[in-house]
């Protein structure tokens, strides 16, 4: 009895994220590119960039952002150095000297009860001096033409857009390694794809906080209320469900100006962290996102434990294989489309692996980042920020 309970439910939710799928591979069809506009029409930018013990890529990135084809007196450049322990401060001040639109914020402690990274564009969002603001990650580089693509999709009431983030590395120590992380690289990748998806329909499920931008005045209106202070993740998660709820404008920019690059995640380990903390932020997210993120939790689990009920019931392998089926039919769909639209190779190899481990790898990310926490930028953390531990 309580299996064939179970069996209902799981054939119910595999209906319901079926219909997600094709919700999302509407909006993605909704999606066009913007051309780039003309440079006396470009509205004045600030760009945020906060930096935490990322001596290593820093440079890199700020330089990327000096270059931009932009006029340099329509936008600046504002670096937040993190209580970095590293040489990241030295640096910036290196590189104010030669970069003029470039200014520095140094912040020396942590705040009580304010995420550490939500505190640091507070202050930074503080000093702006444009209505809009591109925020993005001290290990990203852009293409010259990054602030045009986005300065091309600002009206008045736009409050959120984002784009594509692709990893890049040069090569692999091993075999293994190229493998989990092409992996990586579309499970990604199918976030985005999602937030995309979600836009669509002017829906905002998820944003893409090294790869914006956003509205100031929505930020200083609702920003205390909607982002989740207290929560260490999720500035950019939270701030798009702001604008979709208060009845801003969202929009995905898929021009191939927009993509950014980024080094991914240099081990397991800390692949199941980052995914940690993106499950973390779920529990006070939008009551779509909510209703979204449950049935598909509760699908990958099915997914997951149904083995161990064919111990006892091996007469429904068949619902086993329809669940398996569905989900792979279904992502297939809208990632198969989303790598097209977005002009994107994709690998059918790698893909199929990643599909064979996806449910029992994202069950494992959701209840690590529910019940036990992850680390982050050299501290432990639960979701909240009163979890905090002291740096390592």
């Amino acid at each position: 009895m309580l299996l064939n309970a179970i069996n209902i439910i799981l054939l119910v939710s595999s209906i319901v994220y079926f219909g997600y799928i094709l919700y999302f591979f509407i909006g993605l069809q909704r999606l066009k590119p913007t051309k780039l506009r003309n440079s006396e029409d470009l509205p004045k930018l600030s760009v945020i960039v906060v930096a935490r013990n990322e001596e290593k890529t820093i440079k890199q990135t700020l330089r990327s952002l000096a270059e931009q084809n932009y006029p340099i007196f329509k936008y600046e450049i504002i670096a937040v150095n993190d209580r970095s322990e590293d040489a990241t401060g030295e640096i910036l001040c290196k590189l104010k000297n030669e970069i003029s639109n470039l200014s520095i914020i140094n912040i020396k402690e942590k705040v009580m009860n304010i995420s550490p990274k939500k505190y640091a564009l507070r202050k930074a969002v503080s000093t702006a001096k444009a209505n809009f603001i591109a925020t993005t990650d001290a290990d990203c580089v852009h293409d010259p033409n990054w602030l045009r693509s986005y300065a091309s999709l600002i009206v008045e009431d736009l409050g959120v857009a984002t784009g594509v983030t692709r990893f890049y590395k040069e090569s692999y120590e091993t075999g293994f390694e190229k493998i989990w992380q092409e992996m990586q690289y579309i499970e990604y990748l199918s976030h985005h794809i999602v937030a995309a998806g979600s836009i669509g329909h002017n829906k905002g499920y998820t944003s893409n906080g090294n790869n914006q931008i956003f509205n100031k005045i929505l930020y200083e209106r609702y920003g205390e209320r909607t982002l989740r202070d207290n929560i260490i993740s999720g500035d950019d998660f939270f701030l798009i469900q702001a604008a979709e709820k208060y009845n801003y404008k969202l929009k995905f920019n898929i021009s191939p100006e927009a993509v950014v690059k980024t080094l991914p995640q240099q081990t397991l380990r800390q692949v199941i962290n980052q995914r940690a903390r993106w499950a973390s932020k779920v529990g006070n997210a939008s009551k779509s996102v909510m209703t979204f993120s449950i049935n598909t939790f509760v699908l990958y689990l099915g997914i997951t434990l149904y083995p161990l009920f064919l111990i006892l019931e091996p007469k429904y392998l068949n619902v086993l294989f329809f669940l398996i089926m569905i989900k792979i039919f279904s992502d297939t769909l809208y990632i198969l489309y989303g790598f097209k639209k977005m002009k994107i190779k994709f690998n059918p190899k790698y893909y199929l692996l990643m599909e064979l481990i996806h449910a029992p790898f994202i069950i494992l990310c959701t209840l690590k980042g529910f019940f036990i926490g992850f680390s982050w930028k050299g501290s432990k953390y639960d979701k909240f920020v009163k979890g905090q531990t002291k740096n390592k």
